[in-house]
């Protein structure tokens, strides 16, 4: 029978920061010695699993990774979906001081050996949908059978029940003695999405999954025993590091699901009683789409919290209705990723902001000469420090120094600061295009895009253009009952948007391309991908011609 939580306690900050275990495996043993049979993960077959059970796994996993061969410092790639194997993998590489380095699952083979490739790890392990997968990457690594490599007498390692808690006794001494000296280990490597060229991996260290999780208890007001669904992939920042890993350190509940499903995560938030539910805007636009969203009760949710691209605000004005606060949060694999924390009473009045920085996470606004932005509303690309901040990318320390300036990290973000220190995303820098010599912001042009109730995704981007060097492209969906292929009803529709667009935006603002879709490409991680809209884009032009 699940516990009832008095989620009104909270964690001290200094206790935390000085006193709480300093790695996962120690968090994870922290609480199944202080509450053995506190539920902490629902895995996909519905199971309930409690904090003794889940370290217990771990260390079946610690034991038989350690006879394969995997020792401190080696990576260990997996490829698998969401599930409680592929989270107990994590707490069995910080038992052995190894690197995890999840692979993402929607990736081509050519893609995944790159990474493996890139990273060498000592072994693969992959879950049985991806069997077909881990036969041609063999080539490059050793592969394993995540399930069978979380049981205790598996073949390929040769582990035995009556050795195994002696093993378990050595890997913690080492563990230890190990972290004792070194502070400052790689836990993870997180591959960035690679828009712009090969992917690079991020090195997370101890201290930034720490660090995060600090900064995300204290600022966002998490309580011992959260419940929370996870839904976000574990190939990426969002599914460890926005709440799960904080949860674990909380002493929270995780109920995992293997991907994104709206409705069975409506379903399961009013099942379990969720409190806490993080996603991207097109998972919550799913969600408002689903049958299951006008009748779902979400009265036990403390907040909902938005990232990986701005939040339209009539997603936030939505779930409003329904008793939803709305968190908007801003960060990046290489930093945090939770660095801004926007107080619940503000989700409305300044909808749009990303808050505040949080304790710990130093912000400031520079320009393109270096000097400091100050100026109210002024312009600046967004950089950050702390101790929130990855080690580097994997194998190429030269290029993460080029994303450094004066000790903080340059994110690529253009923001603003409003009058009451505010801070608001603009959009990124590589994104800002140039039209008759004016900037152009295409975050700006996309809020007010979204205002509009018959639209429901857009893009803004730079095309090539021969007077103005470039023109705003807008590639829009739009609602159900407003797209049809009628030429009068998309004629209606454009003068619709652009009469709405000149009420706010500068002429040169306004974008003089606007093309429909039934659906936004995405990425991987489920962002909009302004590059495939922008070579199909420029390939139409180039087939005209």
């Amino acid at each position: 029978m699940r516990q009832a939580y008095n989620f009104d306690f909270k964690i001290d900050y200094d206790f935390l920061k000085n006193e709480f275990p300093h790695e996962v495996y120690e968090w994870v043993g922290y609480w199944a010695e202080k509450h053995a049979e506190r539920m902490v993960v629902v895995d996909c077959d519905k199971k309930e699993y409690n904090y003794r059970q889940l370290l217990q796994l771990a260390r079946v996993q610690a034991v038989n990774l350690f006879e394969l061969g995997v020792r401190p410092g080696d990576r260990i790639a997996t490829l698998e979906m969401n599930s409680l194997n592929h989270f107990a993998t994590i707490i069995a590489a910080s038992l052995l001081h190894a690197v995890l380095v999840p692979l993402n699952w929607r990736l081509k083979n050519p893609e995944l050996l790159y990474m493996i490739n890139d990273s060498k790890p000592q072994v693969m392990l992959y879950g049985k949908k991806y069997k077909e997968n881990a036969e041609f990457l063999k080539q490059a690594v050793k592969v394993f059978d995540i399930d069978e490599l979380s049981t205790m007498d598996t073949a390929g390692s040769g582990v035995k029940t009556e050795i195994f808690n002696a093993r378990v006794e050595e890997l913690e001494k080492q563990f230890f003695d190990y972290g004792r000296y070194n502070k400052l280990n790689p836990v993870i490597i997180l591959y960035t999405s690679g828009t712009t060229g090969f992917p690079k991996g991020a090195m997370i260290s101890d201290l930034q999954l720490k660090q995060n999780a600090i900064n995300t208890i204290c600022d966002w007001g998490l309580a011992e025993g959260e419940r929370y669904i996870l839904s976000a992939p574990l190939f990426h920042t969002g599914g460890w590091n926005v709440l799960a890993l904080p949860l674990l350190m909380a002493g929270g509940e995780i109920i995992i699901h293997e991907k994104f499903d709206a409705e069975a995560i409506l379903n399961d938030i009013e099942r379990h009683k969720v409190t806490l539910y993080f996603g991207v805007p097109t998972m919550f636009i799913s969600m408002m789409e689903s049958m299951a969203f006008s009748s779902v009760n979400l009265s036990s949710i403390k907040f909902f919290i938005s990232g990986g691209a701005p939040c339209p605000p009539y997603i936030i004005e939505t779930f409003s209705k329904k008793g939803v606060i709305f968190r908007q949060g801003f960060g990046l694999t290489e930093v945090g990723p939770n660095c801004f924390t926007l107080p619940c009473e503000d989700s409305i009045r300044k909808i749009g902001s990303v808050g505040f920085p949080m304790k710990a996470s130093r912000a400031r606004l520079i320009a393109d000469d270096g000097s400091e932005v100050v100026s109210e509303g002024a312009v600046g690309e967004l950089v950050l420090g702390g101790d929130h901040v990855c080690m580097g990318y994997y194998g190429r320390e030269d290029e993460f120094k080029k994303t450094y300036y004066d000790g903080f990290f340059r994110t690529g973000d253009y923001a603003m600061r409003d009058a009451d220190g505010y801070y608001y995303i603009v959009g990124r820098k590589k994104e800002m295009f140039i039209s008759g010599g004016e900037n152009v912001y295409p975050k700006e042009i996309e809020d007010r895009l979204t205002m509009l109730p018959e639209v429901l995704e857009c893009a803004v981007l730079g095309v090539p253009d021969e007077k103005w060097g470039e023109v705003g492209l807008a590639a829009i969906t739009l609602r159900g009952e407003h797209f049809s292929n009628l030429k009068e009803v998309r004629e209606s529709v454009e003068n619709q948007i652009r009469d709405h667009l000149k009420k706010y935006l500068a002429s040169y603002k306004i974008p003089k391309r606007l093309k429909f879709y039934t659906a936004l490409p995405k990425n991987a991680v489920g962002k909009i991908d302004k590059i495939a809209i922008k070579n199909e884009y420029i390939g139409g032009l180039q087939a005209d011609k």
